[in-house]
């Protein structure tokens, strides 16, 4: 897998941290504590996968240092972002120095010490956000490698957090959330604190363009219509059309065997009344005018007419003139946003 330009950057800059200091130091033992780990592909070497993430091949062996170059063991994780730090050693030189003055033969001398400790430096980089070529949310970093790409929802580990806990913070199957974050292991023993991990994900496939903030999704199936899902999940035709932007202004490209948007996190549902005529429970606003007996409705949108109306729902334009009065003999007047009856 490429490293996230983000990484690469921040590791080559504190390498180059890393060789300023070795400049100054005495060699000693180094621990690792690794922050982020990638895992190899098969035929990966040290040098090629170092190049990967912006390192170079000793500070990849530093990070590793049990790892066999050149080889490299497919689908094993390596430390690619880490705490390199070495034991503090003192030293001690001494000077001595002399000072006179004419009053006096008095000689003094003092001795200074010094000490050099060695410094630990960090490769890690401050959060940024990068946005996932498969869904298009933007993605908050740092993350566990191997996170399905088409995640929707994050959470960021804090102290305390196990995945049984998060699961049932998000009302997630605790499968569903192994299966997005596989890097915290099948008994949840990665579950790295200061990472963020998927709590929810956009099914695939979805058309192009669907919304971002999009909450709720609806497989399209043969026979479906525009016209049948919104009335499904009682919701305006027009957000239906606003989220789903590929199906086109009359829903010519609804396409089967894709998911679509049925609900976002700040849509609400049309408010409805119960028409006193048949009992059957009418959305608002409606058309004034429309007959009491109506049992089935149409939200209209912006590029709505009559005629599409009529074609979507397989009735006359001459129904909905009779169903509808108020829209006039040439069907003319019909309101955006306001139900009109498509069936009685």
């Amino acid at each position: 897998m490429m490293a996230p330009k983000s990484l690469q950057t921040g590791l080559l800059i504190l390498l180059l941290a890393k060789l300023k200091l070795a400049w100054g130091m005495t060699l000693v033992p180094r621990q690792v504590t690794c922050d982020y780990e990638a895992a190899a592909s098969s035929g990966d070497t040290c040098t090629s996968f170092a190049a990967e993430w912006g390192l170079t091949e000793e500070t990849f062996a530093s990070l590793n240092p049990s790892a066999a170059c050149p080889s490299l063991v497919a689908g094993q994780n390596y430390c690619m972002v880490g705490t390199i730090s070495a034991a503090s050693t003192t030293s001690s030189s001494s000077s001595t120095t002399s000072s006179s003055t004419t009053s006096s033969s008095t000689t003094s001398s003092s001795t200074t010490s010094s000490s050099t400790t060695t410094s630990s430096f960090t490769t890690t980089t401050a959060s940024e956000t990068t946005s996932t070529a498969a869904n298009g949310v933007t993605t908050p970093m740092p993350v566990q490698s191997g996170m399905i790409d088409s995640c929707s929802k994050f959470d960021l580990i804090k102290s305390g957090d196990t995945c049984a806990s998060i699961a049932s913070t998000y009302n997630i199957d605790l499968s569903s959330f192994y299966s997005w974050n596989p890097a915290v292991g099948s008994s949840c023993a990665y579950l790295d604190v200061g990472y963020y991990v998927c709590v929810d994900a956009v099914p695939s496939p979805v058309q192009s363009g669907i919304t971002e903030s999009c909450s709720k999704f609806d497989l399209v199936e043969s026979g479906d219509t525009c016209a049948s899902i919104v009335s499904t999940y009682n919701i305006p035709l027009s957000s239906f059309y606003a989220w789903n932007p590929a199906v086109g202004s009359s829903c010519a490209y609804l396409d089967l065997g894709y998911y679509v948007c049925v609900g976002t996190d700040s849509s609400t549902v049309a408010t409805s009344t119960t028409s006193a005529g048949n009992g059957i429970t009418t959305p608002t606003p409606d058309e004034p005018g429309m007959v009491s007996d109506c049992t089935k409705f149409w939200l209209v949108g912006s590029d709505d007419t009559c005629t599409s109306i009529a074609s979507s729902e397989d009735i006359t334009v001459a129904d909905i003139e009779k169903w509808n009065p108020k829209v006039g003999s040439t069907c003319t007047d019909v309101w955006l946003g306001d139900y009109i009856c498509v069936g009685v």
